[in-house]
């Protein structure tokens, strides 16, 4: 059997050695056979800010070190940061991942380091890993040039072969997948459905990160998908405060092709990823019925409720050449912010793409659009 240990995203800016888990949760880790973590961030130092929408994250570099110290073995990259300070600070994450002795997987210095998959053999039991993301900044995708540095597409043909080749020789494939609406406790339908595709490719397990809140699980046939672990420690200025009550995950997988998991339930406190009392425990089996019959209502809640109060003004702003968001209240508070400079002047061709390329605010529009175009029609 192979106990895997695997959590959901990391960015450190606080912790200046680097440890971020509370000791009784870092035991857990480290007796783990292997242990697997989203680094949501480039290393300190290095590298410039790219021309992106959105904030730019780094970390302390002293949390690769952390992380080792404290039990982890697999650093994921692929993620929407892990571009922020361009193929410099990428270059060097890895470089010092590598001197820690913590391998990567998801992004690289071209099309091959960043879609290679991992393969492990621990305790006889032939693994096959595959880290992808959804189209953001710092995506390789069709329009990429072989030799650009970047992080592996979830929606590429590439990952569909890798998994139906992985299921080949492997005894277990798992996809650690990043990607989905921020702030939601319910996935999307397209990622469910691109989720479980994956899952009838060949991967037994698909696990997702994203979202920044955990979100429910189900089985799918014979694999097992986990929607968002939602944070394991992030200490940016919009998280820093938070208790982030959130999940990871305790796989077992077994000679005889089955596998089973349990929750390790944790929060943050006092700057550090500890494991939580019953009474601040994320109800875990609540998430997982958001997925049954209420999940059609909640889904189209969702999209009507980011479409109106984000998405559709901020495609507005992107779009007309004044600082405009289709709201007059809204685009004062815009027009004192730049004027006092609290807020960058943004390049308005950045913002745009931002909202259409990537699937998840594309699916956004699409679906809000659509429910709203039949509820008109249902008016006439």
């Amino acid at each position: 059997m192979v106990e895997l240990f695997v959590c959901g995203d990391i960015v450190n800016y606080k912790n200046t050695d680097g440890l971020v888990c509370s000791n009784s949760l870092s035991k857990i880790i480290s007796n783990a056979d292997y242990s697997i973590c989203n680094f949501e961030a480039p290393v300190e130092g290095v590298g410039t800010p790219i021309l992106k929408a959105g904030p730019h994250h780094y970390q302390r570099a002293a949390t690769v070190r952390g992380l080792k110290q404290q039990g982890f073995d697999l650093m994921c990259l692929a993620n929407n940061h892990m571009l922020d300070y361009g193929a410099e600070a990428l270059e060097k994450t890895i470089e010092i991942a590598n001197e820690e002795g913590l391998e990567t997987i998801g992004a690289g210095m071209n099309f091959k380091e960043a879609y290679e998959p991992l393969i492990k053999v621990i305790n006889n039991i032939k693994i096959g890993f595959i880290n992808v993301c959804e189209a953001q900044f710092g995506v390789i995708d069709y329009f990429s040039d072989a030799d650009e540095p970047g992080y592996g597409w979830i929606n590429h043909s590439e990952v569909d072969k890798q998994v139906i080749k992985l299921n080949q020789i492997c005894d277990f494939v798992i996809v650690l997948a990043h990607a989905g609406l921020e702030h939601y406790s319910i996935p999307q339908k397209e990622w469910r459905y691109r989720y479980r595709h994956l899952s009838d490719l060949g991967a037994d397990l698909v696990i997702g990160s994203h979202p920044h809140v955990p979100q429910g699980y189900e089985y799918h046939n014979d694999s097992l998908i986990f929607y968002s672990l939602g944070n394991f420690y992030f200490d940016s200025k919009n998280y820093i405060n938070k208790e982030e009550r959130s999940y990871s995950l305790l796989i077992n997988l077994k000679h005889d092709g089955t596998l089973s998991f349990k929750p390790v339930f944790h929060y943050k406190k006092d700057l550090k990823v500890c494991l939580a009392p019953d009474e601040k425990k994320v109800d875990l089996q609540s998430l997982t019925d958001y997925l049954g019959e209420e999940y059609e209502k909640l889904h189209d809640k969702m999209a009507l409720e980011v479409y109106n109060k984000r998405l559709k003004r901020n495609l507005i702003y992107s779009l007309v050449p004044i600082p405009y968001d289709g709201t007059i209240l809204f685009s004062i508070k815009r027009i004192i912010n730049r004027l006092l400079m609290r807020v960058k002047k943004q390049d308005k061709n950045i913002s745009a793409l931002h909202l259409i390329r990537n699937e998840t605010y594309h699916n956004v529009f699409k679906h809000a659009l659509e429910l709203i175009s039949k509820e008109n029609m249902g008016e006439d």
